[in-house]
């Protein structure tokens, strides 16, 4: 019998008597204990289970956040891209303006988040969900920012764009009940 046979022999009749094989120097030492304490003091790394129990993942609060911006970005970012697409001189890339048309505002950001998503990695079902909810929130806001910050709109897009958006957050703030804006106000009578 070779070596390799006579040590694989004496191997599975300890496996089979019950008796575990721990590398020389290491109980004897005491050194397993002190890598035990350390592993729960979180000193050391502890080992990946391979079977039993595994670990609760922790919620992803982070990339929750995160997919809520890029979803924010995205609806901007099409917004953008689809009037200037369609309201800039001519240049080389008029033969995408029909696409971006047929498209439009929403069908430019929705473009945008798809590519961000499947860019960054983010497809659960939590993390798609929270990008549209940050399209969402975008699509609502914005008729609102563009009251709060009419400048930056006009830079950004057109003054009548800017008046658009600002006129739709008056009728938004009425539809729900809200008090008009104090630039539409009726003036009171002494």
């Amino acid at each position: 019998m070779s070596m390799a046979d006579a040590s694989f022999q004496e191997r599975l009749a300890r496996i089979n008597a019950g008796q575990s094989y721990v590398a020389e120097g290491l109980l004897a030492n005491g050194e397993l204990h002190k890598i035990r304490k350390r592993q729960e003091k979180g000193k050391a790394p502890k080992p990946v289970a391979t079977m039993g129990v595994q670990e609760k993942k922790k919620f992803p609060f982070k990339r929750l956040i995160i997919s809520f911006l890029m979803g924010i970005f995205a609806f901007f970012g099409g917004s953008l891209g689809a009037f200037h697409a369609t309201q800039s001189v001519p240049s080389e890339f008029d033969q995408y303006r029909p696409l971006v048309e047929a498209l439009g505002p929403l069908g430019m950001s929705g473009v945008l988040a798809f590519f961000m998503f499947y860019v960054s990695g983010f497809r659960s079902v939590w993390l798609v969900g929270t990008i549209v909810a940050g399209l969402s929130a975008a699509s609502f806001a914005e008729p609102h920012l563009a009251r709060a910050a009419p400048d930056l709109w006009t830079q950004m897009y057109s003054a009548d764009y800017a008046d658009a958006k600002k006129f739709e957050a008056f009728a938004q703030a009425t539809r729900w009940g809200l008090a008009p804006p104090p630039e539409l106000a009726a003036p009171e009578a002494d």
